[in-house]
């Protein structure tokens, strides 16, 4: 692949001037209040890009349930707020997360497992008309959510 998109680097960057190009063209906006995000997603199928890895593990590094239960929730506010708008948000991290926790017992599924979420992920990602990324606490410190938004830019 070649052209803007391309030249986005893998790692997170929300600076790099490679952006620009997207935001002139009216594909990457930045800092937008809710309201304008309402009124660009209404009726568009969107994708509601959350941080999760980096806040759902505790002091140790290791997964913390409370966590990630507080990371679906802050989540799923954000899809409840832009539903009574009229917008359908998506939200892999509420689905995710109840999977996880529906799995305790046999623990099958490894909630820090970046290489199997994003495979299962990006359908959903792709199927998506736009990506939101609310300024909820350690969005901008996200790997995953650059890697998506990366994504959904190429």
């Amino acid at each position: 692949m070649s052209g803007p998109a391309s030249s986005l680097p893998l790692d997170r960057s929300w600076q790099h001037p490679g952006l620009d190009s997207f935001a002139e063209a009216g594909l990457f906006r930045y800092g937008r209040s809710f309201r304008e995000v309402v009124l660009t997603a209404r009726g568009r199928l969107c994708y509601l890009a959350t941080p999760y890895s980096k806040l759902s593990i505790n002091d140790d590094g290791v997964w913390c349930p409370a966590a990630s239960l507080d990371c679906s929730s802050k989540a799923a506010r954000c899809a409840r707020a832009l539903a009574l708008e009229g917008v359908t948000a998506i939200s892999p991290i509420v689905q995710a997360v109840e999977m996880i926790h529906a799995d305790a017992v046999a623990q099958t599924m490894d909630p820090l497992d970046d290489d199997f979420w994003t495979v299962w992920c990006w359908p959903l990602l792709n199927l998506a008309d736009a990506v939101i990324v609310p300024q909820i606490d350690g969005w901008a410190e996200s790997n995953g959510i650059w890697a998506e938004v990366r994504v959904a830019l190429m």
